[in-house]
């Protein structure tokens, strides 16, 4: 009943309260949605366009816009922080776009679009009303919202989480602002998010029991999210990694399920990247800036230094509302140009920050308690995995206790560095690096206990904690690429995470019920988060969308 509550909660947004085009990248992905339902089932990268009428059904001549510069640059001096809410362009300069543009979201693997056009056409057969055709394309992204609420309850449930504790961290993920916004719109970012919480949900099942059924069923929603989006693509790896690391048979079936599970795994993946080589010569094509570098011998290192990427992947991960949804007057569309977005960074942001310290904290205690047990925990008695292998040839002793201490004074060592030398921003600074950097010491503290831990559910959290890891390095090592050709952050965006976060919201789940946190305690916090997105909708997200719309 929850997962229905938020379903029609994001539905109502989709239909009635998200512009047209207000999205992230909406005019492309509904662009690639329409190629699809008229036969154009994979438009390619330098051929497909975003047409000037793609949100209405005639363009009128443009008219002067009523909303004058000085309306928009006030908003923007009344915006709560220190960077302004709206980001303006020059409106003296802007011109009308031309017939259309290119479409760069059909780098994108196809399948949700495929599933998307769906509603489009039964939509478009029903009327000839474009508004409708795009409130029905927005219907699979809020569903989905519906069912991975439903996918994590059910995950949480199987790792032995109480439904009184799993039910608000489960229902907590549809109250995150930036969540419900992409919910709310034509993405596949959501999408994404439910292909992989179900192929974390079979992962778990799979580390708890070893049912080959489960690799299988994993190894299924594993292929469908990488046939969705790139950004699975090293989810997959990782979780391949695992499933065959963990994989109980003797050696000739292990051969057999290695080599089928690698098979169903890859199938969609290497067809996109196949595909990708014969049109373009790289297994990865996107669309990419191509000018020189701006910046030389500007390293990794000097960038997480001077500018503030773990402060922007915060917030944005909670809040970044807006796109280009204020073009969506016809008669207006010649005066606009850019993008207009806002910032949640409320008080209803510090609570969810404040929370996830609290949850960092616990994960730490959990972590080092059961890193000291490994030190003299006994090994298996019959080794049926690599796993299995591992932990019996490195037996408690000497060869346990040196690699031990050396991830341990890893992890110690790292953080220490980072917390010193990371760039802090703001007030608040010192809190969202604590919470981002903690994941240094659990990792690595936590790479131990998955090598040597006689118990499926607790290899999983520390699993789930190394991928997490590995992935926020790519991601920093990616934005630093983009910093040096054109000197801004980009990429520095929470929904990059989403393949990576059913495992992390598990994983917590499963520490606070080991540490039998009080079950009112989740239900405050969850609250917490219904009272921070209806006050940031009320307070800004809303007067944004009207006083941004042309």
């Amino acid at each position: 009943m929850l997962a229905i509550l938020i379903a029609g909660k994001v539905l109502y947004m989709a239909f009635f309260l998200t512009p047209p085009g207000d999205m992230p990248d909406e005019s492309g992905h509904y662009s690639y949605v329409r190629d699809i339902a008229h036969g154009k089932f994979f438009p390619l990268l330098g051929e497909a366009t975003i047409p000037k009428d793609l949100w209405f059904d005639r363009l009128p001549e443009p008219e002067r816009s009523t909303t004058s510069e000085d309306q928009l640059l006030d908003l923007a001096d009344t915006a709560d922080g220190d960077q302004p809410s709206v980001q303006l362009s020059d409106l003296s300069r802007r011109k009308p776009r031309s017939s259309s543009r290119p479409n760069y979201i059909v780098q994108h693997p196809p399948l949700y679009y495929i599933a998307a056009a769906i509603p489009f056409a039964v939509a478009e057969q029903l009327t000839s009303d474009r508004w409708y055709h795009i409130r029905a394309t927005r219907i699979v992204s809020a569903l989905s919202l519906g069912l991975l609420v439903v996918v994590l309850f059910s995950t949480m449930g199987d790792l032995g989480v109480s439904p009184a504790r799993a039910l608000p961290l489960a229902a907590a993920v549809g109250f995150i602002p930036m969540i419900s916004h992409l919910s709310s719109g034509i993405t596949n970012d959501i999408f994404l998010f439910l292909m992989c919480a179900l192929a974390t949900r079979y992962l778990v099942r799979f580390l708890l029991a070893h049912r080959m059924p489960d690799a299988y069923l994993c190894a299924l929603w594993l292929t469908l999210a990488g046939g969705t989006k790139m950004t699975a693509w090293p989810m997959i790896a990782g979780f391949l990694a695992i499933m065959l690391y963990e994989l109980r048979q003797p050696l000739r079936r292990w051969f057999l399920h290695a080599g089928g599970i690698t098979l169903v795994t890859l199938v969609l993946p290497m067809w996109w990247a196949l595909r990708n080589v014969y049109y373009f010569g790289n297994p990865m094509q996107i669309n990419v800036v191509t000018n020189p570098p701006l910046f030389l011998n500007y390293t990794v290192i000097d960038y997480l230094k001077a500018q503030p990427f773990l402060d922007w992947m915060m917030v944005h991960s909670y809040g970044l509302i807006g796109f280009a949804g204020f073009c969506q007057n016809p008669r207006t569309m010649g005066d606009c140009v850019g993008v207009h977005s806002t910032r949640i960074g409320n008080q209803a942001f510090e609570f969810v920050l404040l929370t996830l310290a609290v949850m960092a904290a616990a994960m730490v205690v959990h972590t080092l308690y059961h890193y000291v047990r490994q030190f003299r925990s006994a090994p298996p008695a019959t080794p049926m995995s690599i796993q299995g292998w591992v932990a019996r040839a490195v037996r408690p002793g000497w060869a346990r206790g040196g690699l031990l201490v050396l991830l341990g004074a890893a992890g110690i060592l790292l953080y220490a560095w980072a917390m010193i030398n990371v760039h802090r921003e703001g007030e608040l600074g010192w809190i969202i690096n604590t919470v981002a950097l903690s994941a240094i010491v659990v990792a690595l503290f936590g790479t131990g206990i998955a090598l040597f831990d006689d118990q499926g559910s607790r290899r999983f959290v520390y699993y789930a904690l190394a991928l997490f890891f590995c992935y926020g390095l790519l991601i920093a090592y990616q934005s630093h690429k983009a910093y040096v050709l054109v000197a801004e952050l980009r990429g520095v965006q929470g929904r990059y995470f989403y393949p990576f976060l059913p495992m992390l919201f598990a994983s917590i789940a499963l520490v606070l019920e080991r540490l039998r946190v009080p079950a009112f305690l989740l239900l405050w916090m969850s609250a917490g988060f219904i009272w921070g997105e209806l006050h940031s909708y009320i307070d800004q997200v809303i007067p944004f969308f009207e006083a941004v719309r042309i």
